[in-house]
Parts: C-alpha cells; sequence; structure tokens
C-alpha cells in the first residue's frame, strides 16, 4: 500500500511548554497548559480529512496547532487511494481525528469509531454558545442519545450563480436577493434564446433534489425505509423543476456546471459554494455574482440542507486530550476568521467573522458575497441509509418525466416502487 510515503505535515517534535498564552482563553476556548491538566509531552496525531473541504483548512488549523501546541506531530491524510480511512486503519494508522461531513457521521458507527465529546467538551469548557445552535443540531442528526460527536468547522451554503456578461448582453435586469421559484423562472424565459447560431440557456437548477429539500421532504422514510414520492409536495416539485426545462431551448446540454463555468451559455445556475471553480472559470473570463437561492412563497430565504462540515475525535484514539487540542484550534476565532476570509462560511455567530468571508479570495472583489448569508438552510434531516441510492432513482425518473417519457404521476409512482426494489435487493444481500 505504500502509505508512509503519503505526504503529511509533521508540527515540531519539542517537549517545551509554549510560555506565551498560558491560562489564557482563545475565542471561548481555554488554552491547554499546566493548569488544565493536559501534558504536553510530545505525542504524534493522525488527521484524516474524510470530506471535500479544502486542504487549506487543514492546513490552517494545522499552523494554529503549532503555534499553540508545538509538542503535537499532527499526521495529516486526504482521504484518497492508498490513505482512504480503511487503508490507514490496515497500516495501523487509525486517525485520532476525522474531518467530515454531518450527513457521513453515521456511516463510521459500523468501524466504532463514533465517540461522544460531550464530557471533553465540558471539561475543556469549551463555549458551544458560540456556535449557531442549527448547526450544533445539525451535527447531532447520528446521535441516538444526544450525543455530540464533533463540532461543525464550516459549511456548504446554496446560492444562485449568475452570468454578468450574458445580462448586460441581453439587456435584462441581473437577478435579486430573495426570488422565489416563480420570479426566477420568469427571468430564465427571458435569458433563453438563441444569438448567433449560439443556444443561450437562462437556467439550470443544478441537482433537482436541493429544490425539494425547503419543503421537508424526502425520497424515502427513514423510519421504515420505504419510499415517499407518491405525495402532493414531490409532484409540486417535479412539476415546477420541469417547467424551466420545458422553456424552449432551455433543455441540459452536457454537463450544466460547465455550461455556466466554462461554455458561459448559462445565464443563471443553482448550486453549493464553488469558489475554488469560479476562481479558474473567472481567470478564463466569467464574469459572474450571486444572490439568494431561489426560495418557495411560504418558505422565504430558505435553501436545502445545509451540509456540515465537522471535526471529530475517533474512539480509538489514545490520546484523547491532545487531539481535543487540535479541535479547539479549529473552531478558535483565529483559524475561523481565516477561513471566513477564504471564503468558508463560518458555523460561529461573530458578526466580524461572517462579514470576512472571502476577503482573501480575489475572485470575491465586488461581489454580493453577503447575499448568501440572507438565507439560512433548512434543519438537516434524519436520513435512511438509502437515502442517496433512493435520490438517484428520483433524478433517473425526473429526467424521464421531463422527457415526456412519461406523465407525472406515473414518475412518482414508477420512482416509489423502484426505491422499494433497490432497497429491498440491498437488505437482502
Amino acid at each position: 500500500m505504500n502509505i508512509f510515503h503519503k505526504k503529511w505535515v509533521v508540527l515540531a517534535l519539542l517537549t517545551s511548554v509554549v510560555a506565551s498564552g498560558c491560562g489564557k482563553t482563545s475565542g471561548g476556548v481555554k488554552e491547554a497548559d499546566g493548569s488544565s491538566g493536559v501534558s504536553e509531552e510530545p505525542v504524534s496525531l493522525v488527521l484524516l480529512n474524510d470530506s471535500g473541504i479544502e486542504q487549506e483548512f487543514i492546513e490552517q488549523v494545522a499552523a494554529e496547532v503549532k503555534r499553540k501546541h508545538p509538542s503535537i506531530d499532527l499526521k495529516i491524510y486526504r482521504s484518497e487511494k492508498g490513505s482512504t480511512l480503511d487503508e490507514l486503519i490496515l497500516a495501523g494508522e487509525t486517525p485520532d481525528l476525522i474531518v467530515s461531513y454531518n450527513g457521513k457521521i453515521a456511516s463510521y458507527r459500523d468501524k466504532d469509531l463514533l465517540y461522544d465529546m460531550t464530557s471533553l467538551i465540558s471539561s475543556r469548557k469549551v463555549d458551544l454558545g458560540r456556535f449557531d445552535s442549527g448547526y450544533i443540531e445539525d451535527v447531532k442528526i447520528a446521535s441516538t442519545q444526544n450525543e455530540l460527536f464533533g463540532l461543525p468547522i464550516s459549511l456548504a451554503y446554496h446560492a444562485l450563480y449568475y452570468n454578468k456578461s450574458l445580462f448586460d448582453k441581453f439587456g435584462v435586469a441581473y437577478p435579486k436577493d430573495g426570488m422565489t421559484w416563480e420570479q426566477t423562472l420568469e427571468v430564465a424565459k427571458k435569458m433563453t434564446r438563441n444569438e448567433g447560431g449560439t443556444q443561450y440557456r437562462g437556467f439550470d437548477i443544478g441537482n433537482m433534489v436541493w429544490a425539494s429539500q425547503p419543503l421537508g421532504i424526502a425520497a424515502i422514510d427513514y423510519k421504515t425505509d420505504k419510499a415517499t414520492m407518491r405525495t402532493d409536495e414531490w409532484k409540486r416539485v417535479f412539476e415546477l423543476m420541469k417547467a424551466f426545462y420545458t422553456i424552449p431551448g432551455n433543455m441540459t446540454t452536457g454537463k450544466a456546471k460547465d455550461n455556466f463555468l466554462k461554455d458561459k451559455t448559462v445565464a443563471m445556475y443553482a448550486d453549493l459554494s464553488i469558489a475554488s471553480e469560479l476562481e479558474i472559470a473567472a481567470q478564463d473570463g466569467l464574469d459572474w455574482d450571486v444572490v439568494q437561492y431561489p426560495s418557495y412563497t411560504e418558505k422565504p430565504n430558505t435553501y436545502g440542507n445545509a451540509s456540515v462540515n465537522v471535526i471529530m475525535i475517533t474512539k480509538a484514539s489514545k490520546h484523547k486530550e491532545r487531539a481535543m487540542q487540535v479541535v479547539e484550534a479549529a473552531v478558535s476565532d483565529e483559524v475561523q476568521l481565516e477561513s471566513s476570509k477564504s471564503g468558508r462560511v463560518t458555523p460561529l455567530l461573530k458578526a466580524d467573522i461572517k462579514q470576512a468571508f472571502g476577503i482573501n479570495k480575489p475572485v470575491f472583489k465586488g461581489k454580493s458575497v453577503q447575499s448568501i448569508f440572507k438565507s439560512k438552510p433548512v434543519k438537516y434531516p434524519i436520513a435512511s441509509q438509502y437515502r442517496s441510492k433512493a435520490e438517484g432513482i428520483v433524478r433517473v425518473k425526473f429526467d424521464e418525466y421531463v422527457k415526456g417519457a412519461v406523465d407525472v404521476n406515473t414518475a412518482l409512482a414508477q420512482a416509489d416502487e423502484e426505491i422499494n426494489k433497490a432497497v429491498a435487493a440491498e437488505a437482502g444481500k
């Protein structure tokens, strides 16, 4: 496996305790020193980045750990071929810490890695009041007895991106914050046209399942693992989303994201946080801006599920108190401020940290990035273990409906049947 040839970050093996900052507090977190009862003897900890969060954030955490706790030797791995969680475990490098996201937390239960951090959070006097309480609750979705298996470090947001050049070209007013789906549809109609032999599309919804989430509906019930597609709410979503694709000329061709970022033929595009991709596209001439994700009239300023990135201490760690020092660094004001400046949404409540969003990223200069804070995600749902499989079937049936192969009621009925069959087959293995 050659696992030990992976690059890793070594944060100085010093035995002295950091004199500066002893006994002080930083960002609501009590620093480790002699008075806290935590040894500063040299220790080696393994951290696995098992999420989509940029490695830049991990490096920001590593730098803060090095500053405060130089006796911690932090080995950092990204989850990829050669250093997946299973491969690390087989190599005797079971992580002390895992950076993941809330929807994946339950998957670590089978590996007996989940550890309730509540007592450590209490003994270390970590102030949970610094966090948006909604994101703390989102992290608890895998809990059965109100356990807290990790702390939030950032979150993905939903937003509506648009190509300013196309709106200028066609003399149409830019999208505004607070638009409903119906208002977005009217703008999409104005922006869908063929000019000079090039087909321009007004809007692409990206993942249509995201549009269902603010309504609090799921494709499959987590309690029964039975499909739940034959509802008026799902019918509403299917019909509303089809209305976009049946605008003459607005049918998806190729990959929607590429149509927006690379081809520059899509006027509006709904997606999650895509800062790094926008950075590349802007260098290639995309003049973009952003407004709130479209909302339902009865659910204003609300978008779908927020994937909350978390940092977790594993049950297998033999150095949980030292691992907690890494967690404290990750949620400190210092790291969260730098993370926000780099274009990641903080789970903390501090206004100055939120307002610093993206200021270190040239791609965000002059953009309406504060628009993303005008909407809030719905509460992250407790989900069936077959959620991904079920939603894959939903998207296939939606495509068939859009293309006219089936009517809406048939599409929903078939989705229901196919989800139940897929779950039965999976459960029977």
